[in-house]
């Protein structure tokens, strides 16, 4: 089972950049591994270990809003 979800806002455990997991992979018994959009701007893939949640009080999600029309 992985730790975070797609859409959960994170952060790298080196620094303040935070972003949005794109995709989770999965890997059975080995750790789960992220897709990240941060926002910087820059995209990268990641080890659940590397990562934290970008808000301690509790997990955040990022929602879009539904597209009218």
């Amino acid at each position: 089972m992985t730790k975070f979800p797609k859409g959960s806002l994170v952060k790298h455990k080196t620094g303040e950049v935070k972003g949005e997991i794109l995709n989770v992979f999965d890997q059975g018994d080995a750790p789960a591994a992220y897709y990240v959009k941060w926002d910087d701007g820059n995209h990268s893939y990641h080890l659940e270990k590397e990562l934290s949640w970008a808000n301690i009080d509790r997990p955040r999600m990022y929602y879009r809003e539904p597209r009218q029309g």
